[in-house]
């Protein structure tokens, strides 16, 4: 029952979060395609300045909504719960600059140095390509060359999640994560979910803790997403390139991102009949994964130009598994403080975390005991 609620869960929260994003963010993706242009070096260090953000912001977002209460349930009390985390980037998350990255190939060619990232502004003018000396004129040309993606003009980064909580013995909450492999249609590819929580109460531990008049618990909590989306570079075309390679060389390109989570937090409230409220300071860690199996296309130089029109002075070649990025979280302390209402077993609650990438929960969902 829980596998076909959670989906059907999920799939809101999907649609009202992620999907205002994502058209135009799987958009970018294909777009960024393009930077394999550069090769597996400059391509790694250009996606990972692009796609910085993306990757901080998302980790920001799955550390939240863990809890909606300083307070435990009672032995086998039960909720289940929608929320959506949104991550703010911050400023200095939405432009780069390509000529302070170490590129080592690549160079601008034209526009301008500071480009967005994929959170940024949704137009951009910046160039880069390559450029080698023709054997036979001696003269410098472009080898190749591409426009960096633009942003999605979106300064947010929502992480939707479904998530059922139990209360154990000793004032102890378990709290699971769960979507099997769900289809996101042909455009967007797979994406699974597990996450493990447990929030404990102090008070018992505490002499007189009876007699406190608030809530103190510890809580963690561990989240790990993956998404596999479809990628399509195909190789650049011209009377002056060389292509050995039969089309479905390029075939089962996917871009796999896999984001892990893990969240400390230490929670003060205090819980009335009809609302809770409670502030606490957490430690949260995040890491963002992301690769390219399968074999992409790049333009290089044909060593086998003779100067005659016979032969072209570019040439295809395949390059397998290029992109192998991983980004760091940003954040490490934070604050944080929220509220929950609730009408018998309907609750509603909101919360908001203060850090480098700071962020809002929300959600609804139902509980007893």
């Amino acid at each position: 029952m829980f596998n076909r609620v959670s989906k059907k869960l999920f799939a809101l929260g999907l649609l009202a979060s992620v999907l205002f994003l994502s058209t135009p963010a799987h958009a970018q993706l294909g777009d960024a395609g393009e930077i394999l242009k550069a090769g597996s070096a400059d391509a790694n260090i250009l996606l990972k300045n692009y796609l910085n953000p993306f990757g901080k912001g998302f980790g920001a977002g799955m550390n939240t909504g863990w809890f909606t209460s300083a307070g435990t349930h009672k032995k086998l009390g039960f909720d289940l719960s929608l929320n959506v985390g949104v991550a703010i980037v911050p400023t200095s998350g939405l432009t780069f600059d390509v000529d302070n990255i170490g590129l080592s190939t690549l160079q601008r060619t034209n526009g301008n140095a500071i480009t967005p990232t994929i959170n940024g502004n949704d137009n951009t003018n910046t160039e880069l390509g390559i450029l080698y000396t023709n054997p036979i004129t001696n003269q410098e040309e472009l080898l190749t060359e591409f426009n960096m993606p633009a942003g999605v003009g979106f300064e947010y980064v929502p992480s939707p999640m479904v998530q059922a909580s139990i209360g154990l013995i000793k004032s102890t909450d378990l709290s699971i994560r769960f979507i099997p492999e769900t289809s996101l249609g042909d455009d967007f590819g797979n994406v699974s979910l597990f996450g493990l929580g447990f929030k404990h109460g102090l008070n018992q531990w505490i002499p007189g803790g009876k007699l406190i008049p608030v809530d103190i618990s510890l809580q963690a909590g561990f989240t790990q997403l993956t998404l596999t989306s479809p990628f399509d570079v195909t190789p650049e075309s011209g009377a002056d390139i060389k292509n050995d390679f039969d089309a479905s060389t390029w075939d089962n390109q996917s871009l796999d991102f896999e984001a892990n989570s893990f969240t400390f937090n230490a929670i003060v409230g205090k819980t009335l009949p009809f609302i809770s409220a409670y502030v606490g300071v957490g430690y949260e860690t995040s890491e963002t994964s992301i690769v390219t199996p399968g074999a992409y296309p790049i333009t290089s130089v044909n060593d086998d130009y003779n100067g005659t029109s016979e032969t072209q002075t570019k040439k295809i070649e395949s390059i397998v598994d290029p992109i192998d990025i991983t980004i760091g979280g940003e954040n490490s302390l934070r604050a944080f403080g929220g509220v929950q209402f609730k009408i018998a077993v309907i609750k509603i609650f909101a919360n908001y975390t203060a850090a480098t990438y700071s962020s809002f929960n929300a959600g609804f969902g139902i509980t007893f005991r």
